[in-house]
This record gives C-alpha cells, structure tokens and sequence, in this order.
C-alpha cells in the first residue's frame, strides 16, 4: 500500500514538474482598478517560476487596457480565449485566475458583458468551457469573487484544484477604493512566495482572510477549497 501511495504522490508532482501550463487571467469589472492590479500582479508572480512561458492569456473590463493580446472580458472572448490555449490534454495542465464581482445565485460578474452590457458568466457555462478546453489534463481555478463558492460544485472533478474566495452564499471584501487589491487577492499575493502546494496557499490564504475579517469586525467569508484526488498535494508549478 505505502508503495501505491508513493507512486501515486511521485505521478502528482510529476505533472506539475513537467508540464506546460497554459493560462488564463481575468479581471471582469473596471469600476475600481482592484481587479485589474490582481490579475497584473498575480501573473506576474506566478510567470517567473517557469509554468506559463508565453501561455498567458489576459482579458480585462477596462478598455483602455485592451490592446495586443489582451482583450475585453465578455463571455464570448472567455470562451474564444480557452480554445486559444490548444491544450494537449496528456502533457499540458490549465489555470485559471479570475476577480470581479460576483452575482448571488448566478456567478461572477463582468462590466463589459457582451454587446458592451452588463452580464456575467454562470457556474454551468464555465463548466462547459473549462470541460471543452482542458477536459482531464489537471487544472487550478482560483476564483476571486463574492458568493464564488457557487462556481465549486459545478466544477468539481477529480482533475481540479479550486480555490475561491468565498462561501457561495456570503460576500468577500476589499473591492472599494480605499484598497488596492481585494482582500483575497491581496492574501493570494501576500501567501504566494513561501506556499509550496495549491493546499499549503489556501491554508495560508485563509488565515490571512479570517485575520483580515476579524479585525474589522465583518462577517466571514468562508473562502472555499476542493482538491481532486487526482491533483492531491499538487505543487504550484515549478516550485
């Protein structure tokens, strides 16, 4: 059995060691640069360790900031944006990173929704792009929004690592002008360098936020967590 267990735990990081980490980052509101200063910085800590090379896709709520590579949040340019990313489901992995708003009982909120009206993408309709794009390769999904619990019974599989930032029926913090990141996000950062697992970085965002909370006096969030059996201890690319 121990000999099982250590193949199993050896084949883990095996994937993650060796392979190519295809991505996606989102920030889909622009009503505060909060979101877009996340998913900036978020990508950029994560780039140098060697996981992404030029496979970062970034979509963005502020046009100002749509040129090249980057293009504007809606639903449609999500969806085009993981077909882009040609996964090659026996050596690739996928990631996502996505803040905004949320919605309650509906999903994460985008600005620019499509025909430039405000909309959102539902926890079914990014299962249904997640599953066409990535299917069975591994895949993270970090998901920064308020009520971004909803987005983990959907998208629950074996192959998946999700953590979001809150329950699906409570609000989380930090989207106002008075911060520069969301509170998550800012804990994302914050844990990031000395996490060495996707599950050693929600422990330690999840201190982070119960600290944050706490001393504020505000209802807690509940940040949220599932871990596949397959992806168990999967370490954060090339750490």
């Amino acid at each position: 059995m121990k000999k099982i267990i250590t193949l199993i735990l050896t084949l883990v990081i095996s994937v993650s060691a060796h392979a190519e980490w295809k991505s996606v980052f989102i920030s889909g509101d622009h009503s505060i640069p909060n979101f877009d200063n996340g998913r900036r910085v978020i990508s950029e800590m994560l780039a140098p360790l060697g996981a992404f090379s030029e496979n970062q896709t970034h979509l963005t709520s502020e046009k100002k900031l749509v040129k090249g590579a980057v293009q504007l949040a809606t639903l449609d340019n999500i969806a085009l944006a993981f077909q882009n990313l040609k996964v090659d489901k026996s050596k690739d992995g996928c990631f996502l990173f996505m803040t905004s708003h949320g919605i309650k009982k509906f999903g994460f909120y985008l600005s620019r929704g499509e025909n430039g009206d405000r909309g959102g993408i539902t926890p079914n309709q990014l299962k249904g792009i997640v599953d066409a794009a990535c299917g069975t390769a591994p895949t993270v999904l970090l998901i920064s929004s308020c009520y971004s619990g909803q987005f983990v019974e959907k998208l629950a599989a074996d192959n998946r690592v999700i953590l979001t930032a809150a329950i699906k029926d409570r609000p989380s913090f930090g989207c106002s002008t008075d911060t520069t990141y969301t509170f998550w996000d800012e804990c994302v950062i914050d844990n990031l360098p000395s996490a060495r697992t996707w599950e050693e970085l929600y422990s330690g965002v999840k201190s982070c936020i119960e600290r944050k909370e706490g001393e504020l006096g505000f209802n807690p969030s509940l940040p949220q967590a599932f871990f596949g059996k397959n992806v168990k201890n999967l370490p954060i690319f090339d750490k």
